[in-house]
């Protein structure tokens, strides 16, 4: 017996395919909630990596102000004092660069569930 005549003969209709149900709209794949936020994400990862540049530039600022400094004091406490007022600045640029990559990465991957959506099932 093919699995046609054991649904038919238990009284289960088989289910239909997604061409059948077309009437019925599809509350689970919202495309303009997914679309609204990718765009979301796109525009608001801009900002991280304008804080990342900025700190970067901060970071340029206080190596050429403490580099000679520690340069004409020498010794290694010279160089632990500059330590802090240069990792601050390079933690910050690189928190904010990997939240830039982050948003982009989720923005992209929504857009591709997007596409994956869209595309038409081979008959």
């Amino acid at each position: 017996m093919t699995t046609e005549s054991n649904a038919t003969a238990m009284g289960q209709d088989l289910p239909a395919g997604p061409s059948a149900d077309s009437s019925v709209p599809d509350t689970y794949h919202d495309h303009e909630s997914a679309l609204n936020w990718a765009l979301r994400l796109e525009s608001a990862a801009w900002f991280p990596l304008i804080l990342a540049i900025i700190s970067f530039l901060v970071l340029a600022a206080e190596l050429f102000t403490y580099g000679p400094q520690a340069m004409r004091a020498g010794g290694l406490e010279a160089y632990l004092s500059i330590s802090l007022p240069l990792l601050i600045p390079t933690e910050a640029a690189v928190v904010t660069a990997s939240l830039f990559v982050l948003m982009r990465a989720a923005s992209q991957a929504l857009l591709l569930l997007l596409d994956i959506q869209e595309k038409p099932t081979a008959p």
